[in-house]
């Protein structure tokens, strides 16, 4: 009876003076392996006393037991009554546990999953221990808008050890990253790399070219041109995808570690756990192929420079490596330099990937409209970025395809911060992890007159269809804030900003914060208009487009997917050629 005591007074200490404070999520193996160590002590002890191995067991057993229930008991008590978060509404298991979340995603389709919350709870739900989800117009400006005091979740730890101006946390290290994308994408950048970009779309009609009046898997071929053009802008060389038709071995990879992502990115301890455990398998074996592919491929970059002399946004990262070296511990170095690399390779071509799938998509199904762009590009050099730029209905209808079918479904959690969130009345308590669903946020009724339609014209014809602009947001955008005693603070390269307000949490409530504008902007947005401007017009300029004979329009949004970046379901066009 002592012993089922004790255990049941451990459970209770576990949660109360260890796992309600902190963050946990990269501790997963460190956890499994104390308690392993733990039992396997207790069981001497316990041999000791009881003279037999069997009754030494049987003991283990029934203390684990009491440990666990009282563990769990604890937490699912203090989640559902006395957790700050407890007043709003949602489904009552996945206020006890992320496990429910994960499980109605398995088939990796949040996107879904939130439009159904959102129609049943309202604007605010509850949709995890600590987490709400927000659907309101002003959700993305209130994440990361200016003057907000958000920190970024936990799931941008996914990276590390590697580190980029995407996946960092820590906002000191990010503002030295994202000046270095800044400097690589800036305008003097962009003009040396748009002829290169004009080259990869050439490619691209050559390779729609030679498929004649053959339908053609646009996901596959959007595959290669987004992987080539990625290739040509991060190391100056495409990997020839879109002459050879065939795809890269490392597609293979990214399926597998998307199919891990996807499902588990809302409960990031799961995904770092099986990095952990099953490097060897599945999606953790994908993910770390990918890693693999992305270190070589910026090893090489590094040794051998620039090809023909061509500046890549890797010349910017391996000139701030150098002039680093010496000054920051290698192991830093390179893992920030092959986090930039995972990152471009990841984000900058999955996400134009899907808007380009999308696009076709569209224009296929509405053709009324690419004649409207056929027309506007007329007499027009559709590789001067200035003058597409300006071009309305281009313009309107990429940015419809990317309110429709946003590049991030879901996802882009922030930590609230010390004072918590305002919005629309509604209070959200400090640390709290905040998300606002895109898919469901720029489909609202309340900032979108005909939120599931198409219509390119709301965007600069038809303002009144467009009744809060705060509610479109594809690309991040906005500010960092941290707490003014951050600037007074030593600490070693282990403890990041989010680490050290949450240790002070406890002891001040409220603190005053420091805002600086501007460094949340999403890196690639520049390139991405870029790309997703010229494709289009090069492809209706060469082509009309409509979707093959027998293709069932619906199969893209049954089979879409939530996995980081929007996975579309399949799309077979025929791409006739324009006389």
């Amino acid at each position: 009876m002592i012993h089922s005591l004790l255990a049941v007074i451990a459970g209770l200490i576990a949660h109360h003076g260890f796992f309600i404070n902190g963050e946990w999520h990269m501790r997963g193996v460190q956890i499994i392996s104390t308690h392993v160590a733990m039992a396997s002590a207790l069981l001497g002890i316990l041999s000791r006393t009881n003279g037999t191995w069997g009754g030494s067991l049987h003991g283990l057993i029934t203390m684990a037991i009491w440990y666990f229930t009282a563990l769990f008991t604890s937490m699912t008590i203090y989640r559902l009554f006395f957790h700050a978060t407890s007043s709003f509404p949602g489904p009552k298991l996945a206020a006890v546990t992320k496990l429910w979340h994960i499980l109605h995603v398995r088939d990796s389709r949040n996107y879904l999953l939130m439009q159904k919350l959102h129609s049943k709870y309202g604007k605010f739900v509850r949709t995890g221990p600590n987490e709400i989800s927000i659907f309101h117009p002003g959700a993305l400006h209130s994440l990361d808008g200016w003057n907000n005091e958000n920190t970024k979740d936990v799931w941008y730890d996914v990276l590390q050890p590697r580190q980029s101006a995407i996946f960092v946390r820590d906002e000191f290290a990010h503002k030295g990253m994202h000046k270095t994308w800044t400097k690589s994408l800036s305008t003097k950048a962009m003009d040396s790399l748009r002829p290169r970009l004009a080259e990869q779309a050439h490619s691209l009609t050559r390779c729609i070219a030679s498929y004649g009046t053959e339908p053609i898997d646009v996901r596959e071929v959007m595959s290669w041109f987004s992987f080539d053009a990625m290739g040509e802008a991060v190391f100056g060389e495409d990997f020839g995808l879109l002459n050879s038709r065939v795809a890269h071995p490392e597609f293979h990879n990214r399926e597998l570690f998307l199919g891990l992502l996807g499902p588990t990115a809302d409960a990031i301890w799961i995904t770092r756990l099986a990095f952990s455990l099953l490097r060897f398998y599945g999606g953790a074996k994908g993910w770390f192929g990918m890693v693999s592919f992305c270190d070589k491929r910026m090893k090489s970059r590094l040794e051998n420079g620039p090809k023909d002399g061509k500046t890549d946004i890797a010349s910017w990262f391996i000139d701030d490596y150098k002039d680093l070296q010496g000054k920051v511990d290698s192991k830093t170095l390179d893992n920030h330099l092959n986090g930039t690399a995972l990152t471009a390779v990841v984000a900058g071509s999955g996400t134009t990937r899907a808007s380009l799938i999308a696009t076709c998509w569209y224009l296929s199904k509405y053709p009324e409209h690419a004649d409207k762009i056929r027309t506007e590009i007329q007499g027009v050099d559709i590789h001067d970025a200035n003058s597409l730029a300006l071009l309305p209905h281009l313009n309107g209808t990429i940015s419809e395809v990317l309110r429709l079918v946003p590049p991030q479904l879901t996802g882009g959690s922030r930590i609230s911060g010390p004072n918590g969130l305002l919005l629309d009345g509604t209070f959200i308590p400090p640390f709290t992890k905040i998300t606002a669903p895109k898919y469901v946020v720029q489909r609202l009724p309340s900032a979108f007159e005909f939120p599931h339609e198409f219509i390119p014209e709301r965007w600069y014809s038809r303002p009144e269809l467009v009744h809060d602009r705060r509610a479109f947001g594809p690309f991040s955008f906005g500010t960092f804030a941290y707490p003014w005693y951050i600037l007074f603070l030593r600490f070693d390269q282990k403890q990041t900003v989010p680490a050290v307000i949450n240790h002070a949490m406890w002891r001040k409530p409220r603190v005053d914060l420091i805002i600086k504008p501007g460094n949340r902007q999403c890196v690639g947005k520049v390139l991405a208009w870029a790309e997703l401007r010229l494709v289009t017009a090069s492809l209706l300029q060469h082509y009309s487009i409509r979707f093959a004979p027998g293709y069932d329009p619906d199969l893209m949004w049954r089979d879409m997917q939530d996995q980081v970046a929007a996975q579309p379901g399949p799309v077979f066009c025929i791409f006739e050629p324009r006389k």
